[in-house]
């Protein structure tokens, strides 16, 4: 037994001898930086305008005039419809009348409430006569704020047959016809905010938290690149599609609101081509040549057959010739490839 013992301690030692002993493995290098491939994500892209709006009637009346036309260019404020407002300026100055009437009414009571104040006075008058005409003159200035409110719904209701654009843009689509019955909430046209457009992106929710962080964000479409810029990253994930929406400006000239495209961005992060992935111990990585012996340097988020991140610097020398036949501390004889 002692001499089977010695003997077996004896071919460890002579193999962990041999194994540090052994003549390096000659391997190819390069620097990550060289062979790494940029972390490009796409994601399907379009251009909303800030504003697009169908404008409707607030009030039943006939159209009148249309001042704008489809293709055309309006500022904000600017006139778009009239409609027929005879019934609402006949209205408006019946608020008026009952206003004055109201008015009138208010004048007599407080004439009143004064002479029982002074017959009081000289005792001809009691003190619930004169209450009671305060009492009046109250209901009679509460009748005049309901008349006053009346008149301003009247004079609203004309206002509302001249319908003007809410901001500056172009007419889209016209549904109003000259002596066409408006109603309200019926769309009489579309009109489209001409004010810098944003872009809106679905990103994919596993690309999502690399978005604040990417450079080179650009929208392609209509046959151009469009430099952008982040705006906002929703944070909510839409159950279904399993995207989170994205907002975003250009950066110099923009597309055409309504262009749909692709955005493009560039993550910090650098990948490495699948063909220099290798398993160790059902770990996939990649090896490295650090002071004359190869590193496997296992990468938790690589896929078989896809570029993989590595989170190395730029000047690491991966190997990227002969390392399918590498351990872990094995020595080699690193050789820089040419490009």
């Amino acid at each position: 037994m002692l001499r089977l013992a010695s003997a077996l301690a004896s071919l460890v030692f002579c193999v962990g001898v041999g194994a540090q002993t052994a003549a390096p493995v000659e391997v190819g290098v390069r620097p990550l930086r060289e062979i790494a491939l940029p972390d490009r994500g796409t994601a399907p892209a379009s251009v909303i305008a800030p504003n697009d709006s169908r404008i409707a009637a607030e009030v039943t009346a006939r159209v009148a005039r249309v001042h704008a036309e489809v293709g055309g260019a309006v500022k904000a404020g600017q006139l778009l419809l009239e409609l027929d407002a005879a019934d609402y300026r006949l209205a408006l100055a019946q608020a008026d009348a009952q206003v004055t009437a109201a008015r009138a009414r208010v004048a007599l009571a407080e004439q009143r409430r004064q002479q029982a104040e002074t017959l009081r006075k000289k005792q001809f008058a009691s003190d619930d006569a004169v209450l009671e005409l305060k009492t009046a003159v109250q209901a009679a200035e509460a009748d005049l704020e309901v008349a006053q409110a009346q008149r301003a719904v009247a004079a609203r209701n004309v206002e509302k047959c001249r319908i003007a654009a809410p901001f500056g843009g172009a007419v889209l689509e016209r549904q109003a016809q000259v002596g066409a019955m408006a109603t309200p909430g019926a769309p009489l046209m579309r009109l489209i905010d001409l004010a810098s457009p944003e872009i809106e992106a679905q990103i994919q929710a596993i690309q999502a938290d690399e978005l604040p962080r990417a450079t080179e964000l650009t929208f392609e479409g209509q046959s151009r690149t469009y430099p952008a810029r982040l705006l906002r990253l929703s944070p909510v994930v839409d159950p279904a599609a399993r995207t989170r929406l994205a907002r975003l400006a250009f950066a110099g000239p923009a597309a055409p609101a309504g262009s749909s495209g692709t955005l493009l961005w560039l993550t910090p992060g650098a990948l490495l081509p699948p063909e220099l992935m290798v398993k160790r111990e059902q770990a996939l990585g990649v090896f490295v040549a650090e002071n004359g012996r190869a590193r496997f340097i296992p990468v938790p988020a690589a896929l078989e057959g896809r570029p993989f991140p590595v989170p190395l610097p730029p000047e690491t020398a991966i190997v990227v010739q002969g390392q399918q036949g590498l351990t872990d501390g094995q020595p080699v004889n690193a050789k820089v490839e040419a490009r």
